[in-house]
Order: structure tokens, then C-alpha cells, then sequence
């Protein structure tokens, strides 16, 4: 079972931003290896080093049933607005398309529109930014604000735990057990070109 806070919206502001809600990426699973095979697996979310959510899921891609698509299952406990915990048991479908230099690309049909999403925002229930109703707020940033949001989703990607500023020096940052070595040089790199143009801008 996830953990508490489990698609609970994070609140930074009364807006409906993107960035207030929990994200699921299909990315971040694909990179990590978790839609290659039927696994279980637990995703969390960390901002400052702090947990702020977790989820449980299983992955199902085929197998005894072959006219069952393959799915994800969440599980994890949410509350709203301080109420009773409650706990989610409910299946995601998963859709493929054909890459155009080959191989296959994930994305997730939204639960409640049907549509194809790559990132599904949590409330409730986790579903598209549409259904939610949300916004991006780099509508309304300035470029130092956006390089600065950018610099923190980087770097919580690739080291969730640090404690780190754009003043703070990035050279340290070791590989991420889960991450391959030349995807972590490639996204090192982009954190590195972002911290430069932060420091540009300032």
C-alpha cells in the first residue's frame, strides 16, 4: 500500500497549477525500467529532501490473459481537505504507439477522458492535466522563474535527497543506482547549462 499523502495535492498557491499536484510520468517509468516486464514497484515524491507522496503499483504487460491491455495498477492512500484517509485500488490502461525510428512509445489513457496522456496529475485519483483543469505556470513566469523551476525538477530527478541551490556547485552529483551512466552524464549536462543561464540571468 503507498504511502500517506499518496496523491494528495501539493499546494503552493490557490492557482491550479501543474506544479501543485502530484505527477506521474511514463517517462520516468520507462527510463527506470519498470515497463519492460510485469513488476511491482513503490514511486515517491520528494521536494527539499522531504516526502510528500508515494504510490505502489503493478505493471501488467501481457501474459496468461492475451486479450487484456496492458495496465498499471495504483494503490495508495488520499485524503481531502484533512478528512478520513481513504485507500485507491484502480487500474490505468496502457496504450502504445509505433516510434518512427522503431520501437514502441507508452503513454497512459486517462481514467476519466479516455485520452492519451503522458503525464497524469494526482488528486483523488490521478488523471490528465485537462481533466483537472490545469495549467502550466510557466504561462506566468518570467525566464529567471522558469530556468529556476526547471533547475529543481532536474535536480530532483537526478538526486531527490540534496539539498541543493542553483549556488551550489553540481560537479558532485553521483549516478543514481537505477539510472544508466550515459543518461546520467546527458542529464547532468542539461542541469549544468540550466545553472549557467540562472547564474546569466541573475
Amino acid at each position: 500500500m503507498g504511502g500517506y499523502g499518496s496523491g494528495r495535492q501539493y499546494h503552493y498557491s490557490t492557482r491550479s497549477y501543474t506544479d501543485d499536484y502530484l505527477d506521474l510520468d511514463i517517462r520516468t517509468l520507462n527510463q527506470r525500467g519498470w515497463l519492460d516486464k510485469t513488476t511491482c514497484q513503490n514511486l515517491s515524491w520528494k521536494r527539499n529532501g522531504k516526502e510528500i507522496g508515494s504510490v505502489q503499483f503493478l505493471v501488467w504487460t501481457g501474459g496468461q490473459f492475451p486479450n487484456k491491455k496492458p495496465n498499471i495498477t495504483l494503490r495508495y492512500k488520499s485524503r481531502t481537505n484533512g478528512g478520513d484517509w481513504q485507500e485507491l485500488n484502480y487500474e490505468i490502461e496502457l496504450e502504445t504507439t509505433k516510434c518512427n525510428f522503431g520501437g514502441e512509445r507508452y503513454w497512459f489513457k486517462c481514467p476519466e477522458c479516455n485520452k492519451r496522456a503522458c503525464v497524469l496529475y494526482g488528486g483523488t485519483i490521478f488523471k490528465c492535466r485537462s481533466c483537472h483543469g490545469l495549467v502550466h505556470k510557466s504561462r506566468n513566469e518570467s525566464t529567471l522563474d522558469q530556468a529556476i523551476r526547471a533547475f529543481h525538477k532536474k535536480k530532483d530527478q537526478l538526486a531527490p535527497n540534496a539539498h541543493l541551490s542553483f549556488y551550489d556547485s553540481i560537479e558532485w552529483l553521483e549516478n543514481p543506482k537505477w539510472m544508466r551512466y550515459k543518461t546520467f552524464k546527458k542529464e547532468k549536462n542539461i542541469l549544468m547549462a540550466i545553472n549557467s543561464k540562472i547564474n546569466d540571468l541573475i
